[in-house]
């Protein structure tokens, strides 16, 4: 069996990532008392979360299973460094990479170690057999499946940017209200009426 394409599927999660504005780390951070990084270990960052690309060597369960330890652990200690840092919280993601697609007595053990909310959720994906290709699927199937990319189309990207939306009149007005008054206040206010506009307006 030749070795996976781990360009095209490095690439695939590249366009995804780039729509939640998480962007690829040109180098792997150096951590203590980790697993060895296998070949092709990709690493997707943002202000909020990082995402992890684990390549597996077989599709044996306790390869698997090794490998998602391994990764779990890895990303951990990133995890830990990077909430030291930011002081906030940073989700995880651990792609684990299959050679080929799995048999489908794995099925279990797949959907098993999916749901597990352990350290970071985790996703299974191999390269799409021949005639999911021929029906036009991308080389590596189950990619759209990760669930911090798989978003529908946007008309805008998303950024780390915060914005306030824009607001009418009288929602300016009751969210000014609710600030110099207090909830209880605005609570009555409302109860005897519409909260009158500034100015007449």
């Amino acid at each position: 069996m030749s070795a996976p394409d781990y360009t095209a599927c490095i690439e695939a999660i590249e366009l995804l990532c780039a729509r939640v504005a998480m962007s690829r780390q040109p180098q792997l951070p150096s951590l203590a008392n980790v697993a060895e990084l296998p070949a092709g270990t990709t690493l997707w960052s943002s202000t909020y979360a990082r995402l992890l690309l684990w390549p597996v060597s077989a599709n044996q369960s306790e390869v698997i299973a090794r490998a998602a330890d391994e990764g779990e652990g890895w990303l951990d200690a990133l995890l830990s460094q990077a909430e030291d840092a930011l002081t906030a919280p940073v989700d995880g993601y651990l792609v684990l990479a299959l050679p080929s697609a799995p048999e489908p007595e794995a099925d279990d053990e797949i959907r098993k170690l999916e749901l597990s909310a352990r350290i970071c959720r985790k996703h299974l994906i191999w390269p799409s057999p021949a005639d999911a290709l021929a029906a036009s699927a991308g080389p590596w199937a189950r990619v759209a499946d990760i669930t911090i990319l798989g978003l529908p189309d946007a008309v805008t990207a998303s950024g780390d940017a915060v914005y306030w939306p824009e607001m009418s009149k009288a929602a300016e007005v009751l969210l000014r209200a609710l600030q110099k008054e207090g909830a209880l206040v605005v609570a009555q206010l409302d109860a005897d009426g519409p909260i009158p506009l500034e100015n007449g307006a």
